[in-house]
């Protein structure tokens, strides 16, 4: 895939993500409103900037190299539908289990060490507390933002 359609589809990507949380969030207000708000400004910056660099890259014409890596497909559908898996689930089982949960099983399956399983569990566990810890000591703790709860927690 040349470099340019690259950008261009990742960046519309990045759009159509940012739209569908524009209009997730359409019931929160005050505070719980500022980091949605923040980050589907910085989502849709980013979209708009890939698009402008692929429609850029795409003008200089058709001799531009294509790249020499693949795009890996099924690692694009497994992330895709682990991100829809996702926010399905937190309105049942709460942001952070439901990040949890996601972070793991995310990190398990797309994991490119050699090591066993073992291994990965134990690194994708590792990652999974440190970051939902720091998740949670930066909107709970610092900026006194809720987070979605869900039905079970």
């Amino acid at each position: 895939m040349r470099s340019s359609v690259a950008d261009i589809t990742s960046g519309l990507a990045v759009l159509v993500i940012a739209g569908v949380f524009h209009a997730q969030s359409g019931d929160l207000e005050g505070v719980s409103l500022l980091f949605p708000r923040m980050l589907i400004i910085f989502m849709a910056l980013g979209g708009i900037y890939l698009c402008g660099l692929g429609l850029l890259k795409g003008r200089k014409g058709d001799e531009a190299p294509q790249d020499d890596e693949p795009v890996a497909v099924s690692r694009v559908v497994m992330i895709s539908a682990g991100a829809i898996a996702y926010v399905a689930i937190i309105p049942v089982l709460g942001f952070y289990l439901a990040s949890a949960l996601y972070l793991f099983g995310m990190s398990m399956v797309l994991s490119d060490a050699g090591a066993g399983t073992r291994k990965k569990a134990v690194a994708s566990a590792a990652f999974t507390v440190v970051l939902c810890l720091f998740v949670w000591i930066g909107f709970a703790m610092l900026l006194g933002v809720p987070t979605p709860e869900g039905m079970l927690f």
